[in-house]
C-alpha cells in the first residue's frame, strides 16, 4: 500500500478536546494509526508495574536472606543501599543481580503476569476494559498495528475475545515468515518479547540497543503510521526511545495519552514529536471513550442505508459474533426510523371512515413503504438466525412499534397505527417457520406487549387497561378494521362467505416480497409457513381466552384433505410434546395440555368455517 492509496487523516486540530481530534483521525483514517502501548495498560488488570515487581523482589530477597524483612518491605531502597551491589535499586539492576541468565528471570517474573488460582476468581490479571476496547477498535477495522512492552498476552486474549486472531511477532526470528502489515488484518508486535519466550527483554542492558531487523521494524511503523501512545513511561526503555528519536517524517501525528503530565524522556519525546498530550486519562477511562468516539463518528458519517445494502449488512453480521453490536444497532436504527416517521402527523393524517377503499389503500402503502427497509430484516433476519442469537433484536424491535400511540382517529382500522407492527410481527412470524424456530415464534408473540390497550374483544379476561402480548393486540379484524372494505381493495375479492380471510390473503401479498428469500422464492412454502404461523397464533389467542376476530386462509377449502382433516392442523399437532420449543417461549405456560385444549377449540372454529363456505361439515 503507497501513501496515495491508504485514507487520508484529518489533521489533529488543536483547539478541540484532544480525544475528540484523535477520534476524528482515527475514524477518517482506518488503518492509519498504529498504538504503543507500555505497561500502564496491564496495571487495571491486576499486573503489576515494574516498581511494584522489585518491591516484592526485595521483599522476597529479605525472607530468603532472613535479614530486615520489615525494612524491605517499608523501605525497598534502603533495605538494597543495605545489602545490594551497592548501586541504586531499579527494575533492571535487581533483576540482573537475582536471575544471572534470561531464562532465570523469566522463572522469576512468570508468577507477576500469569493468573493463579485466587487471581482467577477476582477476575485479575485477565483483559480489562482497555484491553477489550483496543480489540474492537482492531476488531472494526480502525487500528491494524499494535506496539507492546509488555510481554503479557493480555492484549492477544482481547483480540481472540473480539474474534481476530492477530499475527504475533515477538522476535526478530519471526520477521522473515510475517506478513507484510499492509496486508495483515491485524499484527501484535511485541517489543520486549513474549512472557513464553526466554529471550524476553528485561534489563536495562537488554534494552539499550534492538538488533538492526527489529529497530527497522519499529522505525517502518513510525514513518508509515500515526501512532497512539498510551501506559508508557519511556524511562527504561532506551532503544525504543532512540527509535522516536530518528523519527524523521511527520506523515500523521502523534497523540500521547497520559495520566498525568508527561515527565523526563517521554516529555522530551512528545517535544520532539509534536505530539498532542490528552492528559488526566488512564488506559481503561482513554481507550473505552475514544472507541465511543470512533463509534458515534461513524454512525453520523454512514449514508442512510438502501434496503439492499442494509440486508447486505445484516447477512454479514449475523454469524460474525464480532459484528454483533453492529447488527443490533442497524436493526434497532432502522426500527428508529420507522417509528419516526409512523409520529409524523403530516405524513399520516386521520382518514375518515366516508373517505371509500382508495384513501384507505393509499395509507396503507405509505406505511408499508415506510417499514419496507425493516421488514426485510426482521425476514431475514429470524430466518438466518440459526441459532437464536439475536432473538432479542427482532423482540426489541416489534416492541418498539408497538410503542407508537394512535387513537384511531377515525380511521377504517380501530388501530390502524399498529398496522406496521402487524406487517413486521407476520414477516418475522413466518420466517420463524420457515426455519423451524417455533421457539423464536413463541417470543415474538408473547414478549412484545402493548401497554396501552385501546380496546378489549368481548368475553376477555382482561380489562382494557390491562397490557397485552402482541398476539392479542395485533388481530388483524382490531388493526386493520372490517374486512369488507379490506377486501375490496385485494386484486380479486372474495364472494361474500370468504371474505373473512381477506385480512389474511392481504397480508400474504404484501409480504410475498420479504419472505421470498427466507422461503427460496417458492410461492407454495410462503403459503404453507403463513398457514402455520397464522395456526399457531389462533391457538395462543383462544388459549389466552380471546378468540380470533377473523380466521385466516388456512382455513379455506383447499386446505383440507380427503379425510376431512385441516393439514396445518394436522401437522402443527403432530409436534405437540414436552419437549415441544414452543413451551420454552412461555406459550400455553409451558404446559402442553393447554395446547391440546386450545387445538380441541381452534377445530371447533374451523370447521364452523368450513360449513358456513362450504354448507356442509369437512369429508369424513
Amino acid at each position: 500500500m503507497t501513501d496515495h492509496d491508504k485514507p487520508a487523516a484529518a489533521a489533529a486540530v488543536r483547539g478541540l478536546d484532544p480525544v475528540i481530534s484523535l477520534a476524528m483521525c482515527v475514524q477518517a483514517g482506518p488503518g492509519v494509526y498504529a498504538l504503543l502501548l507500555g505497561a500502564g495498560m496491564s496495571r487495571d488488570a491486576g499486573v503489576p508495574t515494574g516498581w511494584e515487581i522489585v518491591t516484592d523482589l526485595v521483599r522476597r530477597a529479605a525472607i530468603a536472606r532472613g535479614a530486615d524483612v520489615r525494612l524491605a518491605v517499608t523501605d525497598p531502597e534502603a533495605w538494597w543501599a543495605r545489602h545490594g551491589d551497592g548501586g541504586p535499586l531499579g527494575y533492571s539492576a535487581l533483576l540482573e543481580a537475582l536471575g544471572g541468565t534470561p531464562a532465570a528471570r523469566h522463572k522469576l517474573l512468570r508468577g507477576y503476569f500469569e493468573p493463579d488460582d485466587e487471581d482467577r476468581q477476582e477476575g485479575l490479571k485477565r483483559p480489562g476494559v482497555a484491553h477489550h476496547a483496543v480489540a474492537q477498535l482492531v476488531a472494526r477495522g480502525w487500528v491494524r498495528v499494535v506496539l507492546t512492552t509488555n510481554f503479557d498476552r493480555l492484549t492477544e486474549q482481547a483480540l481472540e475475545a473480539a474474534g481476530v486472531q492477530p499475527q504475533v511477532i515477538h522476535s526478530p526470528n519471526s520477521l522473515p515468515g510475517m506478513t507484510p502489515l499492509a496486508h495483515a488484518r491485524a499484527t501484535v508486535v511485541k517489543l520486549h518479547g513474549d512472557l513464553t519466550d526466554l529471550e524476553a527483554r528485561n534489563t536495562e542492558r537488554e534494552l539499550e540497543e534492538y538488533p538492526a531487523a527489529w529497530a527497522g521494524l519499529v522505525d517502518q511503523v513510525l514513518d508509515e503510521y500515526g501512532l497512539i501512545v498510551c501506559g508508557w513511561s519511556a524511562q527504561w526503555d532506551r532503544a525504543l526511545v532512540a527509535c522516536l528519536e530518528r523519527r524523521a517524517t511527520r506523515r500523521y501525528p502523534v497523540f500521547w495519552a497520559v495520566p498525568h503530565g508527561p515527565r523526563g524522556k517521554a516529555a522530551e519525546l512528545v517535544a520532539r514529536n509534536e505530539a498532542v498530550v490528552i492528559q488526566g486519562l488512564t488506559a481503561r477511562e482513554f481507550f473505552p471513550g475514544l472507541l465511543t468516539r470512533v463509534e458515534a463518528l461513524e454512525h453520523l458519517a454512514a449514508p442512510a442505508p438502501t434496503r439492499e445494502l442494509s440486508v447486505a449488512r445484516l447477512k454479514r453480521a449475523l454469524p460474525d459474533p464480532v459484528r454483533r453490536i453492529e447488527l443490533h444497532e442497524l436493526v434497532d436504527a432502522e426500527a428508529m426510523r420507522v417509528v419516526e416517521r409512523l409520529a409524523d402527523g403530516r405524513r399520516y393524517p386521520p382518514v375518515e371512515r366516508a373517505a371509500g377503499p382508495e384513501a384507505y389503500r393509499e395509507r396503507l402503502e405509505r406505511y408499508q413503504s415506510d417499514c419496507d427497509t425493516l421488514l426485510h430484516l426482521m425476514a431475514v433476519g429470524a430466518f438466518h438466525d440459526e441459532a437464536g442469537t439475536h432473538a432479542r433484536v427482532w423482540v426489541r424491535a416489534l416492541q418498539r412499534l408497538l410503542n407508537v400511540r394512535g387513537d384511531g382517529g377515525g380511521e377504517p382500522g380501530a388501530a390502524l397505527h399498529l398496522y406496521p407492527a402487524l406487517l413486521a410481527l407476520s414477516a418475522a412470524g413466518s420466517a420463524a417457520v420457515l426455519a423451524g424456530r417455533d421457539d423464536l415464534l413463541g417470543r415474538l408473540l408473547l414478549e412484545p406487549v402493548l401497554a396501552h390497550p385501546s380496546a378489549t374483544h368481548p368475553g376477555s379476561r382482561r380489562t382494557s387497561t390491562d397490557p397485552k402480548p402482541a398476539v392479542l393486540a395485533l388481530r388483524t379484524g382490531e388493526v386493520l378494521g372490517a374486512g369488507e372494505l379490506l377486501n375490496a381493495l385485494l386484486d380479486e375479492p372474495y364472494p361474500p362467505p370468504l371474505a373473512q380471510t381477506s385480512h389474511s390473503t392481504w397480508l400474504r401479498e404484501r409480504l410475498r416480497e420479504a419472505l421470498a428469500e427466507p422461503a427460496a422464492g417458492s410461492d407454495r412454502a410462503i403459503s404453507d409457513a403463513f398457514d402455520h404461523y397464522e395456526y399457531l397464533t389462533v391457538l395462543l389467542q383462544v388459549d389466552l381466552s380471546e378468540p380470533p376476530m377473523t380466521l385466516g386462509e388456512f382455513t379455506l377449502p383447499d386446505r383440507w384433505d380427503g379425510e376431512g382433516r385441516l393439514r396445518v392442523a394436522a401437522r402443527v399437532q403432530a409436534r405437540f410434546s414436552e419437549s415441544w420449543p414452543m413451551l420454552r417461549s412461555g406459550a400455553f405456560d409451558g404446559e402442553i395440555q393447554r395446547a391440546h385444549t386450545a387445538a380441541a377449540v381452534v377445530d371447533v372454529l374451523c370447521v364452523q368455517s368450513y360449513m358456513e363456505v362450504v354448507g356442509r361439515e369437512p369429508f369424513r
